[in-house]
């Protein structure tokens, strides 16, 4: 175990262990999802695909299609997640202007990478055109999967007086026991905000989003539900932070409450753990400096990083619960922007110990 003193009075300790390459070439990759069968999926710009075991410890991709009318295909495919019988996607397009001029001093943001850079170029673009983002959904019962449904359009389909003009859908959690859907609003100033969405809607029919809290002085990334909580990654002007949001009984929002922060740096998307939390450190504010992974006590102290010269630009990360083809329980599944690596760590004793713990 880790003891202690290490989580109240040392300085982060080095997270040792092999780190292998299952799949690369995942375009401006974004989200990775583990399912509680332990299927893999992973966002990327081109698509949502599905990692299946194949010959020599790699794997095949499964691109689950996306068939649904009024979403355009080159758009940002975000964060994923699901409750057992459904995949939800959450997908966004800064609508850019068709004046030459424009199109020739600012690229595509819809296309361009989200590191550190390319948030910047993403958030200013957000301040100028309309940003419109849509909630999927995919049957995973279903042969070939495919998303086919529209769960909801953002902001068209919001209660009065919900939601600002701009809704760049990023990380997103669903409570499989009451049906909400948590979705994380990114875009600059004021609109910045958790909201959630309805899921139990019939068909057909569009759901509608409130907005449901708004963690101060962050844009809210990566959304997990843990333990009656809703916890979080944001950014800020000078910091990142982990926090977390109690949900009441009514399913209001509770006060929030910050776990960890991290001076000039890049949270992204995070795991939860026995004892803890491991978040996907972008990198620093600049982009010059090579990301990490941080693992975090419950008590709200960085007592590890993993630094890793086949690490460089973590975005999300999910750990294995249980054995399969593709890897082992205990296994520690990273989302790299670099190459579009999907990677798959095993750490070294006594962290394997407290990842199980």
């Amino acid at each position: 175990m880790i003891p202690l003193y290490a989580s109240l009075l040392s300085q982060p300790s080095p997270v040792g262990g092999s780190l292998r390459t299952l799949c690369s070439q995942l375009s401006n990759v974004e989200s990775l999802l583990l399912t509680q069968d332990q299927r893999l999926f992973v966002s990327a710009r081109d698509g949502v695909y599905e990692l299946v075991a194949s010959t020599g410890g790699v794997c095949d991709k499964r691109r689950v299609e996306l068939a649904v009318d009024g979403v355009p295909g080159p758009c940002m495919k975000n964060g994923i997640t699901t409750d057992g019988d459904h995949l939800y996607l959450a997908c966004a397009r800064v609508d850019q202007s068709d004046n030459p001029l424009v199109r020739t001093v600012l690229s595509d943001v819809n296309d361009v990478e989200q590191t550190a850079r390319g948030l910047l170029q993403l958030y200013m673009a957000a301040f100028t055109f309309r940003v419109e983002s849509w909630i999927l959904r995919c049957d995973l019962r279903r042969t070939p999967l495919a998303f086919t449904d529209r769960l909801a359009s953002l902001p068209h389909d919001v209660v009065a007086g919900g939601l600002p003009a701009n809704v760049l859908a990023n990380g997103i959690a669903i409570d499989s026991r009451t049906g909400m859907l948590y979705v994380a609003n990114s875009a600059p100033g004021l609109a910045a905000a958790i909201y959630r969405v309805a899921t139990d809607v019939a068909a057909g029919t569009a759901a509608r989003a409130e907005i449901w809290c708004r963690p101060p002085g962050c844009r809210p990334n990566g959304l997990k539900l843990i333990d009656g909580s809703l916890c979080y990654t944001g950014n800020g002007l000078s910091s990142s932070v982990l926090g977390r949001v109690p949900i009441n009984a009514d399913g209001s929002a509770g006060p929030s409450e910050v776990i960890e922060i991290a001076p000039l740096k890049l949270f992204d998307d995070f795991d939860a753990v026995g004892q803890g939390f491991v978040v996907a450190e972008l990198g620093d504010a600049t982009g010059l400096q090579a990301g990490a992974l941080r693992f975090v006590s419950h008590g709200g102290r960085t007592i590890g990083m993993l630094r890793h010269a086949g690490l460089r630009a973590p975005c999300a990360v999910a750990v294995a619960k249980a054995d399969c083809a593709l890897f082992a329980a205990g296994a520690v599944l990273i989302a790299d922007k670099h190459e579009g690596r999907v990677l798959a760590f095993k750490p070294d004793e006594p962290w394997r110990e407290w990842l199980r713990a």
